[in-house]
């Protein structure tokens, strides 16, 4: 039931019920997600923090280990940045000798990165650690889940990134 009180949040607690509820069991899925998202991501940031690393440096490394040489802009595209965004992130890794940068020869104006020894070995033992981190502390989903909780959330990111897409069931 909706309840009409005067709040700082006005229109959200009459329309929304449960919005700003503090128990996970109560709040709505979107509350949930978002919370469960915040909080998620503050762990990931110790766990990385505790081996000189961030979420963005160990995806970028992630990614030039799967294809080394992509341009700082198709780069910027895979870890949800900017490419300004990423300057500095690739600034580091370069400084520490994890990665280098060259100019592709077809085009000096595109700057394409490169994963040297050392990043390819500071991101496995990095990655081996802190997953078995996330494995001792995140409980992974039950099997027959896995692909509902996906889908959801699949859908919510294409909802966020195309506000005016389909209308999912719901939507008003």
């Amino acid at each position: 039931m909706a309840t009409y009180r005067m709040s700082a949040y006005g229109i959200c607690v009459s329309v929304w019920p449960g919005l700003f509820d503090r128990d996970p069991e109560r709040m709505p899925l979107a509350r949930l997600i978002a919370v469960v998202g915040a909080q998620f991501g503050r762990y990931s940031q110790r766990v990385l923090a505790e081996h000189d690393a961030t979420a963005t440096s160990v995806g970028l490394l992630g990614a030039l280990a799967e294809e080394d040489g992509l341009s700082h802009r198709e780069m910027a595209r895979r870890l949800w940045l900017t490419p300004a965004t990423l300057t500095p992130v690739v600034d580091a890794l370069e400084a520490a000798g994890h990665v280098r940068r060259g100019r592709d020869p077809s085009d000096r104006r595109v700057v394409r990165l490169h994963l040297t020894e050392p990043g390819r070995s500071w991101l496995a033992d990095t990655y081996a650690e802190v997953a078995q981190a996330f494995r001792a502390r995140i409980p992974a989903a039950p099997p027959e889940h896995e692909q509902i909780i996906r889908n959801h959330l699949v859908a919510v990111l294409a909802a966020i990134n195309d506000p005016e897409g389909p209308p999912w069931p719901g939507r008003n």
